[in-house]
């Protein structure tokens, strides 16, 4: 297969591995090996592979009905909003589909700035993000994304919005030290704002924990709230991405649960579906929907918009984890994992911070504990330790750039919910081999 073109472009990370079928957390390639799926694909199988009712409910759904103009209802549509209705913070009930996470997250700033045009507010035609971040794959996700490697190649294209940096203790960009501090990461976007003047911002945009570019990276308690109150008094819509974090990720349904914070809109994907096909969404304030409802406001449709099967499965995922108590596994599950993390690898020499919650976990790693001086970039270190992992039979999820210019390596560990005792056990003492030889090689 040295010579097939497998991939659109296959950049430099090898020959793919083939996988030919899946069960729970567990994968199964072409060649016979047997691996631990502990990124869940990207950040995406919840409830686990290979589900036999999901199965029949495709089949049944397809059957029976399989398109209809996003404009029309169908029954598996209703039967969804009435479900994530229970499932997302009070007065975020207004919902509206997409085929994945990019397309979710540039629905959430259209809805933004046409929330803003409705009201009068032209000139708000921008969004604050975070200079760690990563958004979507298409150019408005991207132009809110911090990520400088995805970014680099469109650059000059992608939309010119300024950027903060995250509650990020590890490396705090202020020097300081939390709770001794005056929450600087928060006070960052009160400064912007005042810079860039308040009525040319619409919308302030964030992962609760960073995610892919980060490798898990939660804030303290006080920063969401503090963030939530700057943006209600400037009248800046917050947009909370929950593509990563949403449906149990963490422990809780939505990681702002953490902090008792209700965002203006919070987007979804991944885990709505648990990968088993193509969906996102954004979850919206009625207050805000309404002032465009009263205005006859239109908001135009994907072609997969509500897609009939994917809104079934959708609500299948849903009543599944709550048949089995997926999220609150998560959070048990998780806290096991975390303790046997910490045990093996929270003093070795190449860890450098442990973190998460739930079943979001990254460790970052670094050449030098004392200093926290990141690998060389061109070691890839991430990757490497991807690479070792795989071949001890477990995969995990490489995030890097943390440090900036220079480099910042982490992996993520991010199991499907459905996992026990067992995988976390497989799962620390493969990484801590995975460590000690990385460590090894080093000296």
């Amino acid at each position: 297969m040295a010579d097939r073109q497998v991939l659109f472009l296959r950049g430099a990370n090898g020959e793919p591995l083939q996988i030919v079928r899946a069960e729970g957390a567990w994968l199964f390639t072409r060649d016979g090996r047997k691996l631990l799926d502990a990124s869940s694909g990207a950040i995406v199988v919840n409830v686990g592979q290979g589900r036999p009712e999901l199965a029949e409910l495709a089949r049944e759904q397809v059957s029976s009905l399989n398109y209809v103009l996003p404009i029309w209802l169908s029954l598996a549509r209703e039967r969804l909003v009435e479900h994530l209705a229970q499932w997302t913070p009070p007065g975020l009930d207004r919902f509206f589909f997409t085929s994945g996470g990019s397309e979710a997250v540039e629905s959430a700033l259209k809805f933004a700035f046409l929330y803003h045009r409705i009201r009068g507010n032209t000139t708000r035609t921008r969004v604050i993000s975070r200079q760690l971040s990563y958004h979507g794959n298409t150019l408005g996700a991207l132009s809110v994304s911090g990520n400088r490697a995805r970014r680099a190649d469109f650059e000059h294209v992608l939309f010119d919005w300024p950027k903060i940096p995250p509650s990020y203790c590890y490396r705090c960009p202020w020097g300081r030290t939390w709770p001794g501090c005056d929450l600087d990461c928060a006070q960052a976007l009160e400064t912007a704002i005042a810079r860039e003047g308040a009525d040319t911002i619409a919308a302030f945009i964030a992962e609760p924990m960073v995610g892919a570019s980060g490798g898990v990276i939660a804030p303290v308690a006080e920063y969401w709230p503090r963030l939530a109150e700057i943006c209600r008094r400037h009248d800046i819509v917050l947009i909370a991405d929950e593509v990563m974090t949403g449906f149990g990720r963490t422990g809780k349904r939505f990681a702002v649960e953490h902090w008792g914070v209700v965002p203006d809109i919070i987007v979804g994907g991944k885990g709505l579906t648990g990968g088993y096909v193509p969906m996102g969404m954004i979850a919206v304030s009625r207050r805000l929907t309404e002032v465009c409802e009263r205005a006859g406001a239109d908001f135009m449709f994907f072609t997969y918009t509500a897609h009939l099967l994917a809104c079934a499965i959708a609500d299948r995922v849903l009543e599944i984890m709550e048949r089995e108590h997926l999220v609150e596994h998560a959070a048990q599950i998780g806290a096991r994992l975390g303790e046997r993390l910490r045990a093996e690898l929270g003093d070795h020499p190449i860890t450098g911070e442990l973190r998460g919650a739930g079943l979001f976990w990254g460790i970052e790693v670094v050449a030098d504990r004392a200093t926290r001086q990141p690998f060389a970039p061109k070691l890839q270190m991430a990757r490497h330790l991807m690479r070792a992992a795989i071949e001890l039979g477990l995969a995990v999820y490489p995030a890097a750039g943390m440090a900036g210019e220079q480099g910042g390596d982490a992996i993520m560990i991010a199991p499907p919910f459905v996992i026990g005792d067992a995988e976390v056990e497989f799962i620390a003492a493969t990484l801590r081999r995975c460590f000690d030889a990385a460590a090894r090689n080093l000296s």
